[in-house]
């Protein structure tokens, strides 16, 4: 399996669960770009993808709180995707890399969640959004 194909991979997979937990269709490539992430951490030996492609991420859509209640919403599921070993298995990374991912996306989480609130929180409108997304 190459890069691409993982990518899609999870991107699929992401999006049926979307469909079957809350009817909420993706609006951005946020999931894919973070599968591509960890296929480069993992068999590239691309040690900080994942927390360089979240500082891309905030950086390009950090000011929309559509993007942002996706990528909140991307990085929870992103946990318990490899928590679960459901993304890792298809990545054949060993437990210590699924944990070890697991962990980092922890962080990221919560330092998105942190920023949503920082930037938007005054918002009532923008937080009602992003409620609705993520709740």
């Amino acid at each position: 399996m190459n890069v691409f194909q993982y990518g899609a991979i999870c991107e699929k997979n992401w999006e049926q669960n979307l469909a079957n937990m809350s009817g909420y269709e993706r609006k951005y490539t946020f999931y894919s770009d973070f599968s591509i992430a960890e296929f480069c951490e993992v068999w590239m030996r691309d040690r900080g993808a994942i927390v360089d492609t979240f500082n891309r991420v905030i950086e390009s859509w950090g000011s929309s709180i559509e993007a942002m209640s996706e990528i909140v919403m991307v990085l929870n599921h992103k946990i318990w995707a490899f928590h679960d070993g459901v993304d890792s298995s298809y990545l054949k990374c060993n437990e210590t890399n699924r944990d070890k991912i697991a962990r980092l996306y922890d962080k990221l989480y919560r330092k998105a969640e942190n920023f949503v609130y920082e930037k938007f929180g005054e918002d009532k409108d923008a937080m009602r959004y992003y409620y609705s997304v993520i709740d």
